[in-house]
Parts: structure tokens; C-alpha cells; sequence
């Protein structure tokens, strides 16, 4: 099999990463890599969401272009944060957006991609699907948490991901794990959602509040106890039992978030022997996982027909 060139990005809600990869067969190498802070609705508030679309896609449109003229790539692949419809378009995007993001979804991303670099094939994969792609030749069932600006999940079964006819399996990062009155707000505008709880900007407001005295120290355990909830929810209605961690908090936590996760799932249901620990993973820490997994996803599709 030829060694082919993608053009692989992966938008997420602190940094857009884009990367030549190299993909021959399973193998995959990432030969260079950029990457520039994401025009979110955090960081750039005083502009459009419109504005900010038109700037992922300059980024993306830039890149892909000089890589084609450079080394030959011969395609694109892309990741974003947010499900996917039948259509393939992206149906919500409120860790780059916020609620402003509705406005412009369902976003045809592949089609306003392909219009302005001609000849170059376009995928759009969720982030995290994407990230999944590159663990599936190891074990092909899996759950896969990416846990950065906002908490991803993707569930795989024989390899693929479990979405569902609209796009939203996987979305129990938008359960309700916090009914208090004073639950923090989730980027999608709901209260109380896993991803309000236990994101790196959950993490960051947490360590934020007791630099400034307003709480107490920030409690490792109680932090992890809704991730470890949704490990045993997972676990007890499909049986799974290979849960990955991956995303910027989970490798700048390391094996002290891991173990956390592991004290908390005891008390979450009943114990028939499972051993937790050796569930519990973390993935590999070079924050790559979207780029190769979807630059594989791309290159494994089969070849279009002649004519």
C-alpha cells in the first residue's frame, strides 16, 4: 500500500492543531505540526461567531494548501468538537462557541472546506471518534474520555464508534451530574453537565477559587468522582471494561487523576470483582491522538471507483 499524506487538524476549544501526517497502512507519522490559539468564544468575545468561523477555516484553508503544494498531500482530514448528524455536518459546537454556535449549525464544515481547496478530498470527524480511530487496531472495544477545554466520550465497539442515527451517542457529557442550585454552567448553556464538572476549565475554575480563598484546597477525589460515575455507567449497562483517558488535563494530572478515578469507582455500584485498576488507562501524552486517528480513519477508507 502507497504511503499517503493528509492534512489532518484538530480544532479544540484552547488550540487549533494542524499536521502532515504520513499514513502507510496502520502506521501513521506525524512529520510536522503547527498550531495557534482557537478563536473561542472565551478568548475573542468581542467578535461574531460568523468571525470566528471565517478564521478556523482561513487556518485550515492556509495549511492544507501549503502542505498540497509542499509535500504532496492529497487530502483532509478534520476534527471538532461536537456530534455529527446523519448529514455528516456538525450539529453543535459549544466548547469553541458557546450558545452563539447555534446560529450557524448544521455546519456543512466539509463543503466550505472543498470549495476553496479543489481536488482535495474533505472528512469531518467528531474529535473524539477521531481520536479513537488511532487506538482501534489495538483493541477494537473501548471507551475513549478526552478531557480538555470541555469532557469528550466516544464509545467503540468492534472499532467503531457508537453514535446513533442522529449523531448523539456519546454525548452523556451533557448529563446532568450536578442538580444543586449553584451547579456550574456547561459550555451548551445547561447546568450541572459532566463536562461543567470535570473539564480542564472545570479544573482551572476549581484551582482559581481556592487561589483566591472563596473554597477549599482543590480534593483530587472529588473532582474525579463524576468521571469515575460515568466509567461505572458505561461499564454497567454494555459491560465495558477498557476505558481510555486522554485530552490536555488527563496528561497534565497523569496517574494521580488515573488513580483518583480508580478509589472513586468502588462506591459507585455494586462490586461483583471487577478490577478497576486495570481498566483505567491513560492514553499516550503527545496530545496527537485527532491528528493520527483521523488522518487513519481517512486513508483506510476504500478507494472511489473509477469513472
Amino acid at each position: 500500500m502507497a504511503t499517503r499524506i493528509i492534512a489532518s487538524f484538530d480544532i479544540g476549544g484552547a488550540n487549533m492543531r494542524a499536521a502532515v501526517v504520513a499514513v502507510d497502512g496502520r502506521r501513521a507519522e506525524v512529520l510536522e505540526q503547527q498550531r495557534r490559539p482557537t478563536p473561542s468564544h472565551l478568548l475573542v468575545p468581542e467578535v461574531t461567531a460568523q468571525e470566528r468561523l471565517d478564521d478556523v477555516i482561513g487556518f485550515m484553508v492556509a495549511f492544507a494548501d501549503q502542505a498540497r503544494r509542499r509535500v504532496g498531500a492529497d487530502a483532509v482530514a478534520a476534527a471538532f468538537p461536537g456530534p455529527l448528524d446523519a448529514q455528516g455536518r456538525v450539529a453543535a459546537l459549544p466548547t469553541l462557541w458557546g450558545s452563539e454556535g447555534a446560529s450557524l449549525c448544521p455546519l456543512a464544515l466539509d463543503l466550505l472546506l472543498a470549495g476553496r481547496l479543489q481536488d482535495m478530498p474533505v472528512r469531518i470527524y467528531n474529535d473524539v471518534s477521531a481520536a479513537g480511530f488511532r487506538f482501534v487496531a489495538e483493541h477494537p472495544d473501548f471507551a475513549l474520555f478526552t478531557l480538555g477545554s470541555g469532557v469528550g466520550l466516544k464509545v467503540f465497539i468492534n472499532g467503531q464508534p457508537q453514535v446513533g442515527p442522529h449523531g448523539r451517542g456519546g454525548e452523556l457529557t451533557h448529563m446532568v451530574f450536578d442538580r444543586s442550585a449553584d451547579a456550574p454552567t456547561c459550555d451548551c448553556g445547561g447546568r450541572g453537565h459532566l463536562g461543567a464538572l470535570a473539564s480542564g476549565r472545570a479544573w482551572q475554575r476549581r484551582i482559581g477559587h481556592a487561589a483566591a480563598g472563596d473554597g477549599a484546597a482543590v480534593e483530587l477525589d472529588a473532582f474525579a468522582e463524576p468521571l469515575a460515575r460515568a466509567v461505572a455507567m458505561i461499564h454497567y449497562t454494555l459491560g465495558m471494561e477498557r476505558f481510555l483517558f486522554a485530552g490536555g488535563l488527563a496528561e497534565g494530572l497523569g496517574e494521580p487523576l488515573r488513580a483518583a478515578i480508580v478509589r472513586c469507582l468502588p462506591g459507585q455500584g455494586w462490586q461483583q470483582g471487577q478490577n478497576w485498576d486495570a481498566m483505567i488507562r491513560l492514553a499516550p501524552a503527545d496530545d496527537s491522538h485527532a491528528l493520527i486517528g483521523g488522518a487513519l480513519a481517512l486513508a483506510g477508507e476504500p478507494a472511489p471507483a473509477a469513472g
